[in-house]
């Protein structure tokens, strides 16, 4: 946790689908940041074909000296890739359904008080995973992860809010396959039957609910959970343990760390990062940059907070 110089170019990546009105959403935001004490932000637009890479390179090449992340996970995502081993900071304007990334440093949700964050706030350096190169700083998953969010759907999702997850939950059960898969966690390789294998940067759900119990965005590790439950009552006594916040049973979910994680399949699944579909595969290689990422977060968060 460290002090930051006090910005004087700030600029807005916003996606204006996560808004009603993305005029009223680029009047507001500027009010809150201006009465948080930053000046009138640069802004930039995310569109269906670019979440905010290019947006971000644009903000950086107008000279902005902190990038706010106005939007859900994947604009976040989007953000981290491109400011990830540099010097700019990140600070997020939670306007999506799950927010995971902010929920886990403790960033408030509403518009004034993630401002203040992003206006007084100090920064946290934390880990950027890689899956095949790709970066990605809340959770990578394959199988019925990434089968989740195959089922969800966006409309759904911005009328009931995260519970659209939980409806999804229940349709990929019924077509996930237990397989054998084959894991190398830091070279050691051994076989697992599973239905699912998420990779986290940090261990926190939608709703409070936790994975991955020990994940730490800052730890220099990845956190990876095998989905191991072969009947309704072990996915039951999962669902339990997940938002009760208790470490999985073995026969529910397998726990491992690691640098480096090899995972294949002997068949393609579904692939998902931090919520975004990639495309289908059999082996997928996660990597951890530590420490590349600096983070607004509030001034008495504690450097252990998930």
């Amino acid at each position: 946790m460290t002090e930051r110089a006090r910005s004087v170019r700030p600029a807005v990546v916003a996606n204006p689908s996560k808004a009603d009105d993305p005029a009223e959403q680029r009047r507001a935001v500027t009010e809150a940041l201006e009465a948080a004490g930053l000046s009138e932000p640069l802004w930039f637009e995310t569109t269906e074909d670019d979440p905010g890479r290019g947006q971000c390179s644009q903000a950086l090449a107008a000279g902005a000296d902190l990038v706010l992340a106005c939007g859900g996970d994947g604009t976040v995502r989007a953000c981290a890739t491109v400011l990830a081993g540099g010097t700019v900071p990140l600070a997020l304007l939670p306007a999506g359904t799950g927010n995971l990334l902010a929920r886990n440093l403790g960033i408030p949700i509403g518009l004034e008080e993630a401002s203040e964050v992003a206006a007084a706030g100090r920064l946290r350096r934390i880990d950027v995973p890689q899956l095949d190169g790709e970066s990605f700083v809340v959770m990578g998953g394959s199988g019925f992860d990434a089968l989740l969010f195959e089922q969800t759907s966006d409309g759904l999702k911005s009328r009931i809010g995260w519970a659209a997850y939980v409806l999804a939950g229940a349709k990929a059960i019924r077509r996930v396959e237990r397989v054998r898969v084959t894991l190398e966690v830091d070279g050691r390789a051994e076989v697992v039957s599973a239905i699912g294998v998420v990779v986290g940067n940090v261990g926190t759900l939608t709703a409070g609910m936790v994975l991955l119990p020990d994940a730490r965005p800052d730890d220099g590790v990845l956190d990876v959970a095998v989905l191991t439950p072969k009947r309704l009552r072990a996915w039951a006594g999962l669902a339990v343990n997940i938002v009760a916040g208790r470490r999985p049973q073995p026969w529910q979910a397998q726990l491992r760390t690691a640098t480096t994680i090899v995972v294949r399949w002997p068949n393609e699944v579904p692939v998902e990062l931090d919520g975004d579909l990639r495309d289908p595969a059999t082996e997928l290689t996660y990597t951890v940059v530590a420490g590349a990422l600096d983070v607004c977060v509030p001034a008495e968060s504690d450097a252990s907070d998930r």
